[in-house]
């Protein structure tokens, strides 16, 4: 976050091209003002009975800077919860909130809270071309507001995403529902001594709405000319750390994409990828493959000589990991391409384990050690699984490269 001395020529020339940016004012302690681009926003950071509060202060231009400076004066100056309470009320009800200020409000207290799933929640709801509050804004010709929902306008936006992609249909509505849930409850939270700002919603515009027929995992198993058409077309619809991405689950042997795209500098050594935390809550070391090797040689370099965190990092967000949803949109692109039988990245984990077991490379027990399943999670086994697996491991490196390299390179 920038500090800036802010004046009325820079806060009407301030823009951001994607995503949200927020600047502190160099003048007036604790006042904010964070930029989308679709609105910029006043709030104040305060402490009040010891806890750190947000108190929104308007919107800018319809709050010039100077009247943004008094308030932030008058909340700062504020010495009792009640006093707190009024001033609260008096800033976030002069008109109904948008529905941008809800959503981002709801994903803020999901990122404080620890909850990784905030950034999915943000990308449906705020930041995504395809998002509600886009919708919301395109649909009216102006900032949505939070009473301008209704379960049309939410049926259409759902009817939208499901035309492009059923199955996130049901993660977009489980989204929008939670959020005013939540709008619900945080005016009414007796819980909380600095109250809630009140966002006038009474109902939930979303529960009319069919939650969907939940979708049923495929089990599907590419061939060995599928993985290759895969590994040599990938670069042709996607940017390049994209197809380098996918490149890597398949030459790591099926490793999580989750896994993939969130690899850290940090993690690796003297050839050794060490996850501090998998899907089973454990610690997992492999090493990488020579195929690996290659593909990642150049992320390593990188991120040594740029002390960039991530090897595969957010385009727009450099200290953020690549979304995974960007990796699925390219291999929906493969598929279009090739022409191919639909298939997900989670497939790659199941083809990998079973052409390798079909074709004798390595046994069940070998594979599963791999991947990280099954394995006991005491003490005593952990530190004697390092030295029992340490060279197993290697092993099966060995042979996924073996078995890549009879029909990859």
């Amino acid at each position: 976050m920038k500090t800036i001395r802010m004046t009325d020529r820079w806060l009407s020339t301030v823009k951001v091209g994607a995503g949200r940016e927020e600047f502190a004012d160099a003048i007036v302690r604790g006042l904010r003002l964070r930029v989308t681009p679709r609105s910029k926003k006043w709030s104040v950071f305060t402490r009040i009975s010891g806890k750190q509060s947000r108190v929104p202060l308007g919107d800018y231009p319809v709050v010039p800077l100077a009247a943004a400076r008094d308030r932030a004066d008058e909340v700062l100056s504020t010495d009792t919860i009640g006093e707190f309470q009024r001033k609260l009320q008096r800033y976030s009800s002069t008109k109904s909130p948008t529905m941008l200020s809800l959503c981002e409000d709801y994903t803020d207290q999901m990122q404080a809270k620890g909850q990784s799933s905030h950034k999915e929640y943000r990308r449906a709801l705020c930041e995504s071309p395809s998002s509600f509050c886009v919708f919301l804004q395109e649909r009216l010709g102006r900032e949505g507001l939070v009473a301008d929902v209704n379960t049309a306008i939410v049926a259409d936006w759902l009817r939208s995403i499901y035309e492009r992609a059923p199955s996130h249909s049901r993660h977009c509505r489980a989204y929008l529902h939670a959020v005013f849930e939540w709008a619900i409850k945080a005016e009414y939270d007796y819980t909380s001594p600095q109250g809630r700002k009140s966002y006038g919603v009474t109902s939930n515009p979303v529960s009319s709405t069919p939650g969907g027929a939940k979708s049923k995992p495929r089990q599907r198993v590419l061939t060995s000319d599928e993985l290759k058409l895969v590994w040599s077309h990938i670069s042709e619809v996607s940017e390049p750390k994209v197809a380098k991405a996918i490149r890597t689950v398949i030459s790591m042997g099926g490793l999580r994409i989750s896994e993939i795209v969130g690899i850290q500098s940090s993690w690796c050594e003297n050839g050794w990828l060490t996850l501090p935390e998998t899907k089973n809550g454990r610690e997992h070391s492999l090493p990488f493959t020579k195929l690996a090797s290659i593909e990642l040689e150049a992320e390593l370099n990188s991120a040594n000589e740029t002390a960039q965190t991530y090897f595969f990092p957010n385009r727009s967000r450099k200290d953020e990991a690549m979304p995974i949803t960007t990796t699925g949109r390219a291999v929906s692109r493969i598929i279009k391409h090739l022409e191919m039988e639909p298939f997900q990245l989670r497939d790659i984990r199941r083809t990998m384990k079973t052409h390798l077991l079909d074709k004798e490379y390595v046994e069940e027990r070998e594979i599963d050690i791999w991947h990280n399943h099954g394995q006991k999670s005491d003490v005593a086994r952990k530190h004697y699984s390092w030295a029992e697996y340490r060279s197993l491991k290697q092993r099966v490196a060995d042979q996924i490269d073996r078995f890549l390299d009879d029909f990859i390179t």
